[in-house]
């Protein structure tokens, strides 16, 4: 029997896939558990609508990041902090630059953010941006004293 998951099935397949199942596997399984549906061709038409409009998001959301990465290379944002001869009291956070870039008017998620090593003196550091599928850029932090 033609089935199509609606959700992910372990060692069978992953949502939206067409499986051939065995018929008892179908009935006594998937369909009273509502983790698949008979394939039907609508049934079938509806995934591959829902297949191509994922893969529409995907694709805008990925120019999306494209165009962000471009704006943010090089960029250079200010980070205030309290210090004493040089030294923070503290370190700086991923969380702190991700505060410090919606300042700037950018909405980075903190796992996109990484740093290469602790930030805990006054001074320029360089910090890599992954927006994910390759696109990456680096922003320039300056790290100063509170005034």
């Amino acid at each position: 029997m033609k089935i199509v998951l609606l959700q992910d099935v372990k060692a069978l397949g992953k949502k939206g896939e067409i499986k051939n199942v065995a018929d008892g596997y179908a009935l006594n399984f998937i369909l009273p558990k509502k983790i698949g549906i008979i394939a039907t061709p609508e049934a079938i038409q509806k995934v591959e609508l829902e297949k191509a409009e994922k893969a529409k998001e995907e694709k805008a959301l990925l120019e999306k990041n494209r165009a962000l990465g471009e704006k943010l290379k090089n960029t250079k944002i200010e980070l205030q902090v309290k210090a004493k001869n040089g030294k923070l009291f503290g370190s700086i956070s991923v969380k702190d630059i991700a505060k410090e870039l919606q300042n700037y008017h950018f909405d980075i998620p903190e796992k996109c953010i990484k740093i290469e090593q602790v930030i805990k003196k006054i001074g320029e550091y360089k910090v890599l941006i992954d927006l994910g599928n390759n696109i990456s850029s680096q922003i320039i932090l300056q790290v100063v004293e509170l005034r």
